[in-house]
């Protein structure tokens, strides 16, 4: 074995030496061939045959030079390496002869790899990369919302699960450095690090006894406001800041990278467990819940567990909660609910540049298909040289796997560029986003894809080069195929890719029609000339609530002497400002029961005249007015789905209504036009059954306390830089204490509203563009080979009196029947997919047949435009020249 072991050694260290000792092996190859010919020779001239017999009969003995020489060469050295690099560099000559070709088949490639690059770099960061967090895999989210409440009712009597409360997050004032800014701050049990698995940087994780009231006035940063705010200070841990008026410790720093429930959130604060404070305890602050597996507990387990807590805890509830509330909760891994509805948009976008690569390759084994019938000549000439079947086809696979990494090289820098428009569809404050990058393991993924995408652009040619035969195209000196079959799965191939581009134009096409009818769509007011900043003073400042109302007053007189500003007033949240706040409300004569629970209203708490400003229509009663104020009797208005869902068959104006924490009963004296609030595609969520309006002086949050946190509005002249920058500066002037925030136009905050929906349409009408293009070269190909084929019985038609028109007519409809084969089954698999995008889609079905026909005839036209060259030259065919050149 020892022996067998060494002279395998020694073999393989020979082969190494092959290069250098190559010409040396060479001319000792010759002499000994040689030799062995000599000696055949003489013995031959020893039996007295004649010189002519001899020479012939010493090649028959000796056999065929060439083999022998490849067999004392595979024994000399590694064949195979041998003779991939043979093919490479054939290939690289077969691309330098045919540049046109070989640019074609990359960009085509590199249009479809460069794609799923970023693709693969998103889902790889969002869906497979585990969470960075220790045991992702037992992590789970309880869904649905919970109040504060729930925590220690779960907490405690959860076996299956360890439970943490992490809230959504919310704007905080943060003073104590330099001017007051406004940070993103979420509200977490202290246990909620330790349940995610990560420990913090610097400093400590919160402790048990933060939750306690009048404990825990503490705060934990992330490592990005600790870089930005505090420029990275390592002795910050122990210094005070101030949040929302409360003087706070920080006792720790996360590690980068954390962000956790959004990126956007900046610093967490313990939550406070506080039983006697009964609104926050149960009334404000619903947020989700999330888990770890306790080790042997499955998930099955666990969503049985919450089930039986969800009852548990409807039972104790102190008001009526509706009997369905959060009947359907259950347990999912957390990295489903961190990127949520954005899985289904990946899904799409992965499909959408999959087709996209199916149909570059579908392009490329097309093209390669009639270049392999144009080399039939050149590959007979090889085969009959001693060159093997295999032999040839691992020629023309490596042709095609050559292209496909050229076109993998080239897609990766599309890549790059792809990933950060698709970055841009998606929310910015998305964990693990920012993580999305090009890496070495989405360059190895695009490298077997590659692979993959080079051996089925190429399997096609190389079958049909197989099947050559060698004697038949010799002897005729004919390039043209004398088999049909491979001619018609070309055909099969363009009418796949015809069929693959309609579904990409129909998808694109219903977007673009959501897209125009969404633009279309009446917001409930008008956004022009309209210009909003919002002012967020401490609620320390509004627990007396006429220095609130004397701030707001203040802000209004001086802004409405600024030249060029038309009107002004406040509002606690405008359109679309991605704010909803909310109030439960309690109907005179109704009481509220499990089966007829609080309704829940959008509160807009208002200064009088901001509805007439917005243009909001009066649908009955009166607007807001200034002697709605403080002291005068209470009022509302209501938008028209509110009176409609609380009083259906009724007149609202007149009754009456109330904040459910609230004593004081209000007049509805006013009904108006309903505004999307939230989305242009959705004005507020199912949950919220309208909007309810108060003045200002009179507003209340469900705490009982006045809104401190206002938007002033103001309708100006123009979006000039000076009338905005004097508005904001009259905000900053009122106090320097109280953060203010950028001038925002309310006009590019409509057209922001939908930027995520453009961007999808637009990048499929890249990839519909891509794909019609590359279709349209298939077609002209195929037309182009197929006209090449048929010369001579063009050039025969012509000959017995074809006209013009009649060949033009007989290649159009050869174009034409490939292109409604595709078609046809483009319809049929788009039906079936379209259905998909059912969530994106506003105003227009899946199946929209305008759609299906506009694009259906955009198809078929741009198939008459490829095939229309190429008949235009079978027409001017020569028949006396082409009859002869066969």
């Amino acid at each position: 074995m020892n022996r067998s072991f060494e002279t395998l050694l020694t073999r393989a260290w020979n082969r190494l030496l092959f290069r250098w000792r190559r010409d040396r092996l060479e001319q000792e190859l010759q002499e000994e061939i040689s030799f062995h010919l000599d000696q055949i020779e003489t013995e031959l001239h020893g039996e007295g045959l004649e010189p002519g017999l001899v020479w012939a009969q010493s090649r028959q003995r000796i056999g065929n030079f060439t083999l022998a020489r490849e067999e004392c060469r595979g024994m000399w050295s590694f064949m195979s390496i041998e003779r991939l690099l043979q093919d490479l560099r054939y290939a690289l000559r077969m691309y330098a002869r045919t540049p046109v070709f070989t640019a074609i088949s990359v960009v085509s490639l590199a249009l479809g790899i460069g794609g799923n690059a970023a693709m693969f770099s998103l889902v790889n960061a969002l869906l497979v990369r585990p969470l960075p967090y220790a045991q992702p895999e037992n992590l789970i989210r309880i869904t649905g919302t919970y109040p504060r409440a729930a925590v220690p009712l779960f907490r405690e009597r959860s076996r299956a699960m360890q439970i943490a409360a992490v809230s959504v997050g919310s704007e905080l004032n943060l003073a104590g450095q330099g001017p007051a800014i406004r940070v993103t701050g979420s509200s977490a049990s202290p246990n909620f690090l330790s349940v995610l698995g990560v420990s913090v940087e610097r400093g400590r994780q919160f402790r048990p006894e933060d939750e306690s009231p009048g404990r825990g006035n503490v705060v934990i940063l992330s490592h990005s406001l600790w870089k930005g705010l505090f420029g990275g200070d390592p002795l910050v841990v122990g210094r005070m800041i101030r949040l929302n008026g409360v003087d706070r410790e920080i006792v720790g720093i996360l590690p980068a990278g954390f962000s956790y429930p959004s990126a956007s959130v900046q610093l967490w604060i313990p939550m406070r467990l506080d039983p006697t404070n009964f609104v926050e305890y149960w009334g404000t602050e619903y947020m989700p819940l999330v888990a770890r597996l306790r080790q042997g507990a499955t998930m099955s387990e666990a969503q049985g567990e919450v089930r039986r807590l969800v009852t548990e805890l409807r039972g104790i509830f102190p008001f009526a909660m509706a009997r369905d509330w959060n009947a359907d909760s259950t347990v999912i891994p957390l990295q489903q609910d961190i990127v949520g509805d954005v899985r289904g948009k990946l899904i799409i976008l992965l499909s959408a540049v999959g087709l996209v690569l199916l149909i570059a390759c579908a392009n490329v084994a097309s093209l390669l298909l009639a270049r392999a019938t144009t080399r039939r000549k050149e590959l007979a000439l090889r085969a009959a040289l001693g060159a093997s079947r295999g032999r040839i086809v691992r020629q023309l696979l490596t042709e095609s796997v050559g292209l496909a990494f050229t076109g993998a090289g080239l897609g990766i820098l599309v890549g790059a560029g792809g990933l950060t428009v698709f970055k841009a569809m998606l929310p910015a404050s998305l964990p693990g986003l920012t993580e999305a990058v090009i890496d070495w393991q989405i360059v190895a993924a695009i490298s077997g894809l590659a692979l993959l995408t080079g051996l089925a652009a190429g399997i096609a040619p190389a079958l049909s080069a197989y099947q050559v035969n060698v004697t038949e195209t010799i002897k005729t000196g004919s390039q043209r195929s004398t088999s049909g079959f491979w001619t018609r799965m070309r055909g099969v191939i363009i009418a796949g890719e015809v069929a693959l581009t309609l579904v990409l134009l129909v998808s694109a096409g219903l977007l673009m029609r959501s897209l125009y009818k969404l633009t279309d769509v009446k917001p409930g007011f008008d956004a022009e000339r309209v210009v909003t900043v919002q002012v967020s003073p401490n609620g320390s400042l509004c627990a007396q609530r006429a220095l609130c109302i004397a701030l707001y007053d203040q802000l209004l007189q001086r802004s409405r002497a600024v030249a060029g500003v038309r009107e002004t007033a406040v509002a606690n949240s405008v359109p679309l400002d991605g704010q909803l706040p909310t109030i439960p409300v309690v109907v005179d004569g109704r009481a509220n029961t499990n089966d007829h629970p609080a309704d829940m209203l959008l509160l807009g708490a208002v200064s009088a005249g901001y509805l007439e400003m917005m243009r909001i229509p009066l649908v009955a009663g009166r607007y807001l007015t200034q002697s709605d104020g403080a002291n005068s009797g209470s009022v509302a208005v209501l938008s028209a789905a509110a009176a409609k869902h609380l009083w259906p068959m009724e007149y609202a104006i007149g009754k009456h209504i109330r904040p459910a924490g609230s004593k004081q009963w209000r007049t509805v004296v006013g009904v108006v036009g309903d505004v999307r609030h939230a989305t242009l595609s959705k004005g507020l969520p199912d949950w919220i059954q309208g909007a309810i309006y108060l003045p200002y002086p009179q507003a209340e949050t469900e705490d009982g306390k006045l809104p401190a946190a206002m938007t002033l509005v103001a309708k100006v002249d123009t979006y000039d830089g000076p009338t905005r920058a004097h508005l904001r500066q009259l905000a900053v002037d009122l106090d320097p204490n109280v953060p203010v925030g950028q001038i925002h136009i309310l006009k590019e905050m409509v057209s922001e509203s939908i930027s995520d929906f453009r961007s999808m349409m637009q990048v499929f009408l890249s990839f519909a563009g891509a794909a019609i293009v590359l279709a349209a070269v298939g077609i002209y190909g195929l037309m182009s080979y197929w006209v090449s084929q048929r010369m001579y019985e063009i050039g025969l038609r012509v000959a017995i009196g074809a006209t013009r028109g009649q060949i033009v007519s007989m290649i159009l409809a050869q174009g034409l029947r490939v292109s409604l084969y595709g078609v046809a089954g483009g319809i049929l698999t788009a039906m079936a997919l379209t259905r998909f995008l059912g969530a994106l889609l506003y105003g227009v079905a899946a199946t929209d047949s305008l759609t299906f026909a506009l694009v259906t005839a955009l198809v078929l036209g741009v198939a008459m435009l490829a095939a229309a060259f190429p008949a235009w030259r079978a027409a001017r065919i020569d028949p006396v020249k082409s009859l002869r050149a066969d």
